[in-house]
Protein backbone atom coordinates (compact mmCIF):
# COMPACT_ATOMS: atom_id res chain seq x y z
CA UNK A 1 0.00 0.00 0.00
CA UNK A 2 1.40 2.72 -0.62
CA UNK A 3 1.91 6.69 1.06
CA UNK A 4 -0.20 8.13 -1.48
CA UNK A 5 -3.54 5.88 -0.80
CA UNK A 6 -2.77 5.79 3.16
CA UNK A 7 -3.16 9.70 3.07
CA UNK A 8 -6.29 9.33 0.75
CA UNK A 9 -9.57 10.24 2.49
CA UNK A 10 -10.18 6.62 1.65
CA UNK A 11 -6.91 5.37 3.86
CA UNK A 12 -7.76 8.08 6.66
CA UNK A 13 -11.37 6.49 6.30
CA UNK A 14 -10.82 3.18 6.95
CA UNK A 15 -6.99 2.61 8.01
CA UNK A 16 -7.51 5.38 10.35
CA UNK A 17 -10.76 6.57 11.70
CA UNK A 18 -13.22 3.41 11.88
CA UNK A 19 -10.44 0.80 13.74
CA UNK A 20 -9.78 3.94 16.05
CA UNK A 21 -13.72 4.37 16.48
CA UNK A 22 -14.04 0.68 16.54
CA UNK A 23 -12.04 0.88 20.33
CA UNK A 24 -14.39 3.01 21.54
CA UNK A 25 -17.10 0.25 20.68
CA UNK A 26 -20.62 0.19 19.35
CA UNK A 27 -22.84 2.40 20.81
CA UNK A 28 -19.82 5.05 21.16
CA UNK A 29 -18.14 4.48 18.18
CA UNK A 30 -21.37 4.80 16.01
CA UNK A 31 -22.27 8.08 17.16
CA UNK A 32 -18.74 9.37 16.71
CA UNK A 33 -19.06 8.44 12.96
CA UNK A 34 -22.09 9.99 12.70
CA UNK A 35 -20.79 13.16 14.34
CA UNK A 36 -18.57 13.22 11.34
CA UNK A 37 -21.10 12.76 9.14
CA UNK A 38 -22.85 16.00 9.95
CA UNK A 39 -19.69 18.00 9.97
CA UNK A 40 -18.79 16.73 6.54
CA UNK A 41 -21.95 18.46 5.36
CA UNK A 42 -20.10 22.31 6.35
CA UNK A 43 -18.46 21.55 3.24
CA UNK A 44 -21.26 23.34 0.80
CA UNK A 45 -20.91 20.89 -2.31
CA UNK A 46 -21.69 18.12 -0.21
CA UNK A 47 -24.42 20.15 2.12
CA UNK A 48 -26.06 21.20 -1.49
CA UNK A 49 -26.05 17.28 -2.66
CA UNK A 50 -27.69 16.54 0.82
CA UNK A 51 -29.99 19.18 0.30
CA UNK A 52 -30.93 17.94 -3.20
CA UNK A 53 -31.72 14.63 -2.25
CA UNK A 54 -34.15 14.85 0.04
CA UNK A 55 -36.01 17.24 -2.08
CA UNK A 56 -35.65 14.78 -4.94
CA UNK A 57 -37.14 11.94 -2.62
CA UNK A 58 -39.84 14.59 -1.41
CA UNK A 59 -41.26 14.60 -4.83
CA UNK A 60 -41.35 11.18 -5.60
CA UNK A 61 -42.31 10.10 -2.10
CA UNK A 62 -45.12 10.87 0.33
CA UNK A 63 -42.44 11.82 2.95
CA UNK A 64 -43.07 12.98 6.27
CA UNK A 65 -40.45 14.89 8.36
CA UNK A 66 -38.87 18.42 8.86
CA UNK A 67 -35.52 18.82 6.09
CA UNK A 68 -33.97 20.21 9.46
CA UNK A 69 -33.71 17.05 10.79
CA UNK A 70 -33.81 15.11 8.40
CA UNK A 71 -30.95 16.10 6.54
CA UNK A 72 -28.29 15.44 9.39
CA UNK A 73 -29.35 12.12 9.84
CA UNK A 74 -29.07 11.87 5.99
CA UNK A 75 -25.58 13.05 6.33
CA UNK A 76 -24.57 11.11 9.46
CA UNK A 77 -26.07 7.90 7.86
CA UNK A 78 -24.12 8.59 4.76
CA UNK A 79 -21.06 8.19 6.71
CA UNK A 80 -22.32 4.46 8.46
CA UNK A 81 -22.75 4.04 4.80
CA UNK A 82 -19.28 3.76 4.12
CA UNK A 83 -18.60 2.20 6.82
CA UNK A 84 -19.95 -0.94 5.90
CA UNK A 85 -20.08 -3.77 8.50
CA UNK A 86 -16.28 -2.45 9.50
CA UNK A 87 -17.57 -1.65 12.73
CA UNK A 88 -18.47 -5.39 13.52
CA UNK A 89 -15.08 -6.44 12.83
CA UNK A 90 -13.62 -8.26 15.87
CA UNK A 91 -17.08 -8.48 18.15
CA UNK A 92 -18.25 -12.33 19.28
CA UNK A 93 -21.10 -13.82 18.14
CA UNK A 94 -23.26 -13.14 21.52
CA UNK A 95 -22.14 -9.37 21.24
CA UNK A 96 -22.45 -9.11 17.39
CA UNK A 97 -26.39 -11.01 17.37
CA UNK A 98 -26.87 -8.63 20.44
CA UNK A 99 -26.82 -5.93 18.38
CA UNK A 100 -29.38 -6.81 15.58
CA UNK A 101 -33.25 -6.85 15.75
CA UNK A 102 -34.18 -9.17 13.13
CA UNK A 103 -37.97 -10.64 11.55
CA UNK A 104 -38.35 -13.83 9.36
CA UNK A 105 -35.29 -15.48 9.17
CA UNK A 106 -37.14 -18.57 10.55
CA UNK A 107 -38.85 -18.56 7.49
CA UNK A 108 -35.98 -17.98 5.40
CA UNK A 109 -34.36 -21.01 7.53
CA UNK A 110 -37.44 -23.34 7.12
CA UNK A 111 -37.49 -22.95 3.29
CA UNK A 112 -33.91 -23.96 2.85
CA UNK A 113 -34.39 -26.84 5.33
CA UNK A 114 -36.25 -28.47 2.31
CA UNK A 115 -33.05 -28.23 0.37
CA UNK A 116 -34.62 -25.80 -2.51
CA UNK A 117 -32.54 -23.08 -1.57
CA UNK A 118 -33.52 -19.73 -1.58
CA UNK A 119 -32.98 -16.15 -3.28
CA UNK A 120 -32.06 -13.38 -0.72
CA UNK A 121 -33.05 -10.21 -3.09
CA UNK A 122 -31.37 -6.94 -0.87
CA UNK A 123 -30.66 -3.41 -2.29
CA UNK A 124 -28.01 -0.73 -1.56
CA UNK A 125 -30.55 0.28 1.58
CA UNK A 126 -28.90 1.42 5.16
CA UNK A 127 -26.43 -1.09 6.51
CA UNK A 128 -27.04 -3.96 3.76
CA UNK A 129 -23.43 -5.01 4.34
CA UNK A 130 -23.89 -5.58 7.83
CA UNK A 131 -27.40 -7.60 7.34
CA UNK A 132 -24.83 -10.28 5.12
CA UNK A 133 -22.57 -9.90 7.82
CA UNK A 134 -25.38 -11.26 10.55
CA UNK A 135 -26.68 -13.77 7.92
CA UNK A 136 -23.24 -15.57 7.54
CA UNK A 137 -22.63 -15.42 11.09
CA UNK A 138 -26.23 -17.18 11.37
CA UNK A 139 -24.80 -19.83 9.53
CA UNK A 140 -26.44 -19.51 5.96
CA UNK A 141 -23.89 -20.16 3.25
CA UNK A 142 -24.67 -17.29 0.59
CA UNK A 143 -23.29 -17.18 -2.27
CA UNK A 144 -23.43 -13.60 -3.71
CA UNK A 145 -24.04 -12.48 -7.08
CA UNK A 146 -22.86 -9.12 -7.24
CA UNK A 147 -20.09 -7.54 -7.33
CA UNK A 148 -17.04 -8.23 -4.47
CA UNK A 149 -17.50 -5.48 -2.21
CA UNK A 150 -14.32 -3.45 -1.40
CA UNK A 151 -13.30 -1.98 1.62
CA UNK A 152 -14.99 -4.85 4.32
CA UNK A 153 -14.44 -6.69 7.67
CA UNK A 154 -12.14 -8.90 7.62
CA UNK A 155 -14.65 -11.75 8.22
CA UNK A 156 -16.53 -10.76 5.24
CA UNK A 157 -13.44 -11.14 3.31
CA UNK A 158 -12.56 -14.20 4.67
CA UNK A 159 -15.56 -15.85 3.73
CA UNK A 160 -15.43 -14.33 0.43
CA UNK A 161 -11.89 -16.37 -0.55
CA UNK A 162 -13.39 -19.59 1.12
CA UNK A 163 -12.59 -22.45 -1.20
CA UNK A 164 -14.85 -25.73 -1.24
CA UNK A 165 -18.12 -26.51 -3.38
CA UNK A 166 -19.40 -23.70 -5.01
CA UNK A 167 -16.87 -21.27 -4.54
CA UNK A 168 -18.06 -17.79 -3.40
CA UNK A 169 -15.07 -16.61 -6.02
CA UNK A 170 -16.78 -18.24 -9.31
CA UNK A 171 -20.03 -15.89 -8.70
CA UNK A 172 -18.36 -12.12 -8.44
CA UNK A 173 -19.74 -9.82 -10.95
CA UNK A 174 -17.32 -7.29 -12.82
CA UNK A 175 -18.76 -4.21 -15.02
CA UNK A 176 -16.35 -5.71 -17.78
CA UNK A 177 -17.29 -9.46 -17.74
CA UNK A 178 -17.11 -11.11 -20.75
CA UNK A 179 -20.51 -12.64 -22.07
CA UNK A 180 -19.01 -16.34 -22.14
CA UNK A 181 -18.44 -15.64 -18.14
CA UNK A 182 -21.72 -13.74 -17.34
CA UNK A 183 -23.41 -17.20 -18.66
CA UNK A 184 -21.14 -19.02 -16.56
CA UNK A 185 -21.94 -17.03 -13.41
CA UNK A 186 -25.56 -17.85 -14.38
CA UNK A 187 -24.93 -21.30 -14.48
CA UNK A 188 -23.04 -21.16 -11.20
CA UNK A 189 -26.12 -19.77 -9.40
CA UNK A 190 -28.64 -22.63 -10.68
CA UNK A 191 -26.43 -24.83 -9.73
CA UNK A 192 -25.98 -23.45 -6.65
CA UNK A 193 -30.01 -23.30 -5.80
CA UNK A 194 -30.28 -26.29 -7.07
CA UNK A 195 -27.45 -27.75 -3.97
CA UNK A 196 -30.24 -26.16 -1.61
CA UNK A 197 -27.86 -22.94 -0.89
CA UNK A 198 -29.15 -19.17 -0.69
CA UNK A 199 -28.23 -16.77 -3.50
CA UNK A 200 -27.99 -13.39 -3.12
CA UNK A 201 -28.21 -10.35 -5.37
CA UNK A 202 -29.57 -6.74 -5.71
CA UNK A 203 -32.71 -6.12 -7.19
CA UNK A 204 -31.77 -2.18 -7.59
CA UNK A 205 -29.57 -1.96 -10.31
CA UNK A 206 -30.16 0.23 -12.86
CA UNK A 207 -28.99 -1.21 -16.28
CA UNK A 208 -29.40 -0.69 -19.87
CA UNK A 209 -28.45 -4.27 -21.13
CA UNK A 210 -30.16 -8.08 -21.75
CA UNK A 211 -31.37 -9.09 -18.65
CA UNK A 212 -33.48 -6.43 -17.14
CA UNK A 213 -36.53 -5.32 -16.21
CA UNK A 214 -38.48 -1.79 -17.09
CA UNK A 215 -39.81 -0.12 -13.32
CA UNK A 216 -40.18 3.07 -11.89
CA UNK A 217 -38.46 4.08 -9.09
CA UNK A 218 -38.00 7.42 -7.27
CA UNK A 219 -40.23 9.15 -9.99
CA UNK A 220 -38.32 7.75 -13.01
CA UNK A 221 -38.58 5.01 -15.45
CA UNK A 222 -35.57 3.12 -15.97
CA UNK A 223 -34.15 -0.75 -16.35
CA UNK A 224 -33.25 -2.52 -13.87
CA UNK A 225 -31.00 -5.59 -13.60
CA UNK A 226 -33.47 -8.71 -13.38
CA UNK A 227 -31.46 -11.89 -13.09
CA UNK A 228 -33.45 -12.56 -9.54
CA UNK A 229 -36.79 -13.03 -11.34
CA UNK A 230 -35.57 -15.63 -14.35
CA UNK A 231 -33.66 -17.26 -11.46
CA UNK A 232 -36.93 -18.42 -9.36
CA UNK A 233 -38.97 -18.96 -12.22
CA UNK A 234 -36.28 -21.10 -14.00
CA UNK A 235 -35.44 -23.14 -10.74
CA UNK A 236 -38.41 -22.83 -8.68
CA UNK A 237 -37.25 -20.86 -5.86
CA UNK A 238 -38.80 -18.85 -3.46
CA UNK A 239 -37.42 -15.59 -2.99
CA UNK A 240 -37.12 -13.32 -0.10
CA UNK A 241 -36.34 -9.64 0.37
CA UNK A 242 -33.58 -8.53 2.63
CA UNK A 243 -33.50 -5.09 4.38
CA UNK A 244 -30.95 -3.97 6.73
CA UNK A 245 -31.04 -0.11 8.42
CA UNK A 246 -29.32 1.74 10.90
CA UNK A 247 -30.87 2.08 14.40
CA UNK A 248 -29.65 4.45 17.13
CA UNK A 249 -26.75 3.26 19.28
CA UNK A 250 -24.52 1.09 17.07
CA UNK A 251 -27.64 -1.32 16.62
CA UNK A 252 -28.99 -2.69 13.67
CA UNK A 253 -32.84 -3.35 11.82
CA UNK A 254 -33.18 -6.89 9.56
CA UNK A 255 -36.18 -7.78 8.07
CA UNK A 256 -36.10 -10.72 5.79
CA UNK A 257 -39.97 -10.68 3.87
CA UNK A 258 -41.15 -13.80 1.61
CA UNK A 259 -41.80 -13.46 -2.02
CA UNK A 260 -42.86 -16.72 -2.73
CA UNK A 261 -41.50 -19.01 -5.67
CA UNK A 262 -42.36 -16.49 -9.38
CA UNK A 263 -44.59 -18.19 -11.61
CA UNK A 264 -43.80 -18.17 -15.15
CA UNK A 265 -45.11 -14.38 -16.77
CA UNK A 266 -44.69 -12.89 -13.70
CA UNK A 267 -41.21 -11.58 -13.62
CA UNK A 268 -42.36 -8.11 -14.47
CA UNK A 269 -44.72 -7.82 -11.42
CA UNK A 270 -42.25 -9.22 -9.14
CA UNK A 271 -39.62 -6.32 -9.98
CA UNK A 272 -42.57 -3.89 -9.53
CA UNK A 273 -43.59 -5.34 -6.40
CA UNK A 274 -39.92 -5.38 -5.12
CA UNK A 275 -39.36 -1.73 -6.53
CA UNK A 276 -42.64 -0.32 -4.69
CA UNK A 277 -41.17 -2.13 -1.08
CA UNK A 278 -38.58 -0.68 -1.47
CA UNK A 279 -39.71 2.98 -1.53
CA UNK A 280 -42.12 2.02 1.12
CA UNK A 281 -38.67 1.55 3.16
CA UNK A 282 -36.64 4.53 1.31
CA UNK A 283 -40.50 6.84 2.78
CA UNK A 284 -39.99 5.45 6.30
CA UNK A 285 -36.27 5.86 6.36
CA UNK A 286 -35.30 8.74 4.11
CA UNK A 287 -32.75 9.44 5.92
CA UNK A 288 -30.95 5.73 5.81
CA UNK A 289 -31.17 5.91 1.95
CA UNK A 290 -27.61 7.32 0.92
CA UNK A 291 -26.84 5.43 -2.32
CA UNK A 292 -30.62 5.88 -3.56
CA UNK A 293 -30.50 10.02 -2.89
CA UNK A 294 -26.77 11.15 -3.39
CA UNK A 295 -25.69 8.56 -5.99
CA UNK A 296 -26.02 9.74 -9.68
CA UNK A 297 -26.91 6.75 -11.11
CA UNK A 298 -30.28 7.19 -9.05
CA UNK A 299 -30.80 10.80 -10.11
CA UNK A 300 -32.66 12.05 -13.25
CA UNK A 301 -31.08 11.65 -16.48
CA UNK A 302 -29.05 14.83 -17.82
CA UNK A 303 -29.71 13.91 -21.29
CA UNK A 304 -32.41 12.04 -23.45
CA UNK A 305 -29.54 9.29 -24.14
CA UNK A 306 -28.95 8.58 -21.05
CA UNK A 307 -32.88 8.10 -19.98
CA UNK A 308 -33.09 5.61 -22.42
CA UNK A 309 -30.25 3.59 -21.36
CA UNK A 310 -29.46 4.90 -18.02
CA UNK A 311 -25.95 3.52 -16.52
CA UNK A 312 -24.83 3.13 -13.56
CA UNK A 313 -22.10 4.86 -11.38
CA UNK A 314 -18.64 3.23 -10.47
CA UNK A 315 -20.33 2.03 -7.09
CA UNK A 316 -22.99 -0.07 -8.59
CA UNK A 317 -22.21 -0.98 -11.41
CA UNK A 318 -22.75 -4.99 -12.61
CA UNK A 319 -22.30 -7.12 -15.27
CA UNK A 320 -25.43 -8.32 -17.21
CA UNK A 321 -25.49 -11.40 -17.37
CA UNK A 322 -26.43 -12.72 -21.79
Amino acid sequence: MNLRHLLSWKGLFYGALLPALRQLGPARGDALLGLCGRFATLWPPRGRAVARGLSRARTALDIIGDDSTLRPRLAANAWRFLARDCGLQGLDDDALFGLFDVQGVEALESALAEGHGALLVGSHLGAHLAGLHWLYRRGLPLRLLVQRPKHISAELNRRFDEEGPHPQAGFFLRRDLPPGQCVERLLRARAALRAGLPVYLNGDIPWGGPNTRAGRFLGQNRRFLSVWTDLSVLTRTPVFLVFCTHQPGGRYDLTIEPLGTLPAGGENVAVACYLKRLEAAITARPDDAPAHLLWPCYGPPATAATAAAPRPSRRVAAAPLT
